[in-house]
């Protein structure tokens, strides 16, 4: 198991604990579909932006959305590995969920993966 960090808006995480990871999300106003679900190892590295950056920026650009937050989940490692170097490895900390890499089973399990809401400190 590893724990998975995902930045985001309050309004999101939640929607994503109840119903799981939505491939077809699309921001409002925009027109291209998520299509995959990014996530990153709680213990980093953080080759991108922070989960926290993430969820500031998100809530910045979505103020409706109930503020920024960390959804937090426990990923039984034989999932996590079927992502391997679909964006880059493990060992980079970003953790992708594609169509064909780990995605499905990643929804298949989606009932039983323990998660939490974590809020985000604003500066």
């Amino acid at each position: 198991m590893a724990i998975l960090l995902h930045g985001t808006t309050r309004w999101r995480a939640e929607r994503i604990v109840s119903s799981g990871p939505d491939p077809n999300y699309v921001e409002p106003q925009g027109v291209v579909r998520a299509e995959s679900f990014s996530t990153c190892l709680e213990t980093g590295p953080f080759t991108l932006k922070s989960p926290g950056d993430y969820a500031l920026g998100k809530a910045k650009n979505f103020p409706a959305e109930g503020g920024p937050v960390i959804l937090v989940m426990d990923v039984p490692d034989e999932i996590i590995d079927k992502t391997d170097l679909v964006l880059c490895p493990r060992s980079s900390g970003v953790i992708q969920f594609d169509s064909g890499f780990g995605f499905a089973e990643l929804l298949a399990a989606w009932p039983t993966i323990e998660k939490r809401i974590e809020a985000v400190e604003q500066a």
